[in-house]
């Protein structure tokens, strides 16, 4: 195997783009443009109405899910009981305490 070095070979040039030549800020094609804001005219109704929408779980009806409203305020919620902290029912290796 040949032996990699990081250093430039004597020659290279230590331009970025070399071959390539140096455009002034003026003649970018971004900057003739006059920069202007995105008014709300020019948003789509689809996406403003996505802005109402209430989230998916928002009408759920979980039974027990007001029990723990007080933690979860202060954030203090257990969440090691959640179902997707196990992460799925295929999971029963995660126990600690079973011997093979």
């Amino acid at each position: 195997m040949k032996n990699k070095s990081d250093k430039p070979k004597e020659g290279t040039s230590k331009e970025p783009f070399p071959g390539y030549p140096q455009y002034s800020s003026d003649e970018d094609i971004f900057n003739k443009e006059k920069q202007e804001g995105l008014s709300d005219e020019d948003v789509p109704e689809i996406i403003k109405e996505e802005d109402k929408k209430p989230s998916l779980d928002e009408g759920l009806d979980v039974p027990g899910a007001d029990l723990d409203d007080p933690d979860e305020f202060i954030g203090e919620e257990d969440e090691e009981n959640n179902y997707y902290s196990l992460g799925g029912d295929d999971h029963d290796d995660l126990e600690e305490d079973v011997e093979d």
